[in-house]
């Protein structure tokens, strides 16, 4: 799967899915990112999507002179989009804000520990121990968390990912909540 994307086989491989916008704060990724890129080197951020800053943060990217930055553009959600989740080692999502976002329940239910920033919405990552939540202010600090999380064993973690959605994410269990809500108000 990693050939059919470009991502270098041997790498720790870091996923953003979603469209490049400020809200999304992709500058502040490509900032971590650069520090990973520099104490690793084994490590590849795969940003699917597009946006409005694509072309900006392909410039960042280059000024910054980082190598393992690759850019997938928009992936087709039903045939890639799985595949994609499946070749990636993690999760990672630096929003300043969000609602509860479709591509972070799709990387937890693909067993992927996640690596998110520290907001109401983002939050259900710890509420499933599924991986960490970070404070993206300090770049170096979130980058030296990263570092330390992803150098260690966290299996657990993509096992708790997808518990956590086969239990509390399966749509006959949300349309069982939803009728129990809907009657609760007749």
């Amino acid at each position: 799967m990693r050939k059919k994307f470009g991502i270098p086989e041997d790498d720790i491989v870091l996923l953003s899915v979603g469209r490049l916008t400020p809200a999304k704060q992709p500058f502040t990724m490509i900032e971590v990112f650069s520090h990973l890129e520099k104490k690793l080197g084994n490590v590849t951020l795969c940003i699917a999507g597009k946006g409005e800053l694509l072309e900006e943060i392909k410039g960042f990217v280059k000024e910054k002179g980082l190598r393992k930055v690759l850019f997938l553009g928009h992936v087709n959600y039903e045939w890639d989009l799985p595949d994609l989740y499946a070749c990636a080692d993690y999760y990672i999502m630096t929003s300043k804000y969000e609602g509860l976002p479709l591509t972070l329940l799709e990387a937890m239910a693909s067993g992927l520990p996640c690596i998110v920033s520290d907001i109401p919405n983002l939050r259900v990552v710890g509420d499933a121990d599924c991986g960490i939540i970070l404070n993206y202010g300090n770049i170096s600090m979130a980058s030296d968390q990263i570092l330390d999380y992803i150098s260690n064993d966290h299996s657990d973690h993509s096992r708790n990912a997808r518990k956590y959605a086969l239990d509390k994410l399966d749509w006959h269990i949300i349309s069982e909540q939803y009728l129990k809500e809907f009657l609760g108000l007749m």
